[in-house]
């Protein structure tokens, strides 16, 4: 099938790939997906993630960097993060004064958290893919990839089972992608199956896939990789998050810790009651912070409404499994302000069990209201997809309320990046 290319990234472009992929089961590049000046653009987008990273001086959200192949120790990281991309200064320039002739590799996992402008790009492409296959179970996340490395640090691998990879290249290098038949590739390493720096003995066993800025690469789940790459290059790495039942079980319990369980740091005593006195764990139950609609459920009523939440989540969000971080200016609505949905995401509510509470999702968020209809009228507006006058949104609202109420709404959608003021 032939895409016009104005029309990339659209209904008919996903259904050529799931054809070119099989359904997202097999391998395969998809060539000049994305002209120039959109490689630059996100490419200037994930060095304002650097310089970002460097403000906080934090190697969290799975951030590493690799020189000569040596992962740098916390203490290392200190000379990344004095050494930020400046506004305006190109990735080949920030390179060069940072790394010098020295072969490099930076990972960054989460990095739909970080960057407003770069995630929503993203989220826009795979917005008509996502109606096509529906969510993925756990999400997406996306890892960024830097460097000029002349393979991947890791070696040969297997990534974390049931993740399946969307390759956005950015270049400027071309990069060169192994694969393994799983079958083949244990029968010929045996023990040496994971992280296998050997990569040359197994190059005439693999599959060879190279692909150049621009390009996309998709690899499914499960299957050993190592990628190889000429010259200095970023990608982002989406992956799709379908793992196991078991291990999918584990991730909703952690989801209703995450949620309702409060944090203490006092250690329990020895029981000495009777054996079958099992009163010493009251105090542990406790802990569990759950609204009595919750609390009156079974153990798997119980999951159910957890799994209800993260889906609210991810369809609140575009899919992401991570939220970005809160907006921290303060914001004051004048009545002819302008403000518009943050497109492709929505605003999401549902009531709560006992219909007391609206459980509005905001960029996968969870974030609870007293349950009035006029808050719906609001966020259904809101929704629709067109620019709204802040004074005519508030008239939705009760006319009895005071008008506070409806502008500390309207600052909690903006401060969770659930809406843009587009003029004011």
């Amino acid at each position: 099938m032939l895409i016009n290319e104005e029309n990339k990234f659209n209904s008919d472009w996903w259904d050529n790939f799931l054809s070119t992929t099989q359904q997202m089961t097999q391998t395969s590049v998809l060539k000049n997906c994305m002209p120039k000046d959109e490689t630059s653009l996100m490419q200037t987008y994930i060095l304002e993630i650097l310089a970002d990273l460097a403000r906080l001086r934090t190697n969290k959200f799975g951030y590493r960097v690799y020189v000569d192949g040596v992962q740098l120790e916390s203490n290392e990281m200190i000379q990344i993060y004095d050494s930020p991309p400046e506004k305006g200064e190109t990735l080949e320039a920030w390179t060069k004064r940072t790394f010098g002739d020295r072969k490099f590799g930076m990972i960054i996992n989460q990095g739909e958290k970080f960057n407003l402008n770069l995630s929503k790009m993203i989220a826009l492409k795979l917005e008509p893919l996502l109606a096509k296959i529906g969510m993925p179970t756990e999400g997406i996340i996306f890892t960024l990839f830097i460097g000029n490395y002349d393979s991947t640090p890791l070696g040969i691998h297997l990534d974390l089972p049931g993740k399946s990879v969307l390759h956005f290249h950015l270049g400027p290098g071309s990069k060169t992608m192994y694969t393994w038949e799983t079958a083949k590739y244990l029968e010929l390493v045996g023990e040496e199956k994971y992280n296998n720096q050997n990569i040359q003995k197994y190059l005439p066993y693999a599959n060879k896939y190279q692909f150049d800025e621009g390009d996309i690469y998709f690899m499914p789940e499960d299957t050993y990789h190592v990628g190889t790459q000429d010259g200095l290059s970023m990608a982002i790495a989406c992956w799709f998050y379908n793992r196991s039942n078991q291990d999918f079980a584990h991730r909703l319990q952690s989801l209703l810790l995450e949620q309702y369980i409060k944090t203490t740091d006092e250690n329990l005593k020895p029981d000495n009651n009777a054996i079958q006195d099992v009163s010493a764990v009251d105090k542990t139950l406790d802990l569990f912070d759950m609204p009595e609609e919750l609390e009156k459920l079974n153990f798997k009523d119980l999951m159910k409404e957890t799994y209800r939440d993260l889906r609210y989540s991810l369809y609140s969000n575009a899919g992401y499994r991570t939220s970005p971080f809160l907006k921290t200016e303060q914001i004051s609505f004048d009545p002819d302000d302008i403000i518009e949905v943050e497109r492709p995401y929505k605003i999401l509510y549902k009531e709560s069990l006992d219909t007391e509470k609206l459980q509005l999702f905001i960029r996968g968020i969870k974030f609870e209201l007293n349950n009035f209809e006029s808050i719906k009228t609001l966020v259904d507006e809101i929704n629709n997809d067109k620019p709204i006058v802040v004074k005519d949104a508030l008239s939705l609202l009760d006319e009895k309320w005071d008008k506070d109420i409806g502008l500390y709404i309207l600052s909690v959608l903006y401060q969770h990046n659930g809406i843009n003021i587009i003029k004011n």
